[in-house]
């Protein structure tokens, strides 16, 4: 399995702890389909199968269309494949569901990273205020404060991000060109 489907398959392994809180207002039975989906796309990403999640996600979106979990994984399919508007929108959708969904809003910033670096720093720091112990989020809001020379705050990020996870020590810095 290649490097980038082990990442999907990472993030969406995040989420699927987050799935057992429900996942919609619809009737009992359809917010039960929309669980059973949803854990099937999951498998599906951890298997390796991008197109068959793809298609069992935009099932549950027929079932919930304000899914927030579907829309977010839809978005992680779109990111890895390159599709950063599709992405994009996925992540807005999720956003739109819960404004405070933190993985939705780290991939938003990743995505905003190239285009405008300050909003995806805005964004990290407002993820960090929901989940302060995202360990990914203080490292790439540290690598973003060092490319912009604020050396002090970016030593204090990655510092963080290392503490929480110290595998974090061998992410290498993206680039923002």
């Amino acid at each position: 399995m290649s490097r980038r489907l082990h990442l999907l398959a990472a993030l969406a392994a995040v989420v699927a702890a987050t799935l057992l809180s429900g996942c919609s207002d619809e009737e009992p039975g359809a917010e039960s389909s929309a669980s059973a989906l949803l854990q099937t796309g999951l498998d599906q990403l951890s298997e390796g199968s991008t197109a068959a999640a793809r298609g069992t996600f935009e099932n549950v979106l027929v079932l919930d269309p304000d899914n927030q979990y579907a829309l977010y994984n839809l978005g992680l399919i779109a990111q890895a494949d390159g599709d950063e508007d599709e992405a994009r929108a996925r992540y807005d959708a999720a956003l739109a569901a819960d404004p405070d969904y933190a993985p939705a809003l780290y991939n938003r910033a990743i995505l905003d990273e190239r285009t405008d670096l300050a909003a995806a720093i805005a964004t990290y720091r407002r993820v960090l205020e929901i989940d302060p112990d995202l360990a990914a989020a203080h490292m790439r809001l540290g690598f973003a404060l060092l490319h912009l020379g604020q050396t002090a705050e970016a030593e204090a990020s990655l510092a963080r991000g290392v503490a929480l996870d110290p595998a974090m020590a061998e992410i290498e810095a993206p680039s923002y060109e």
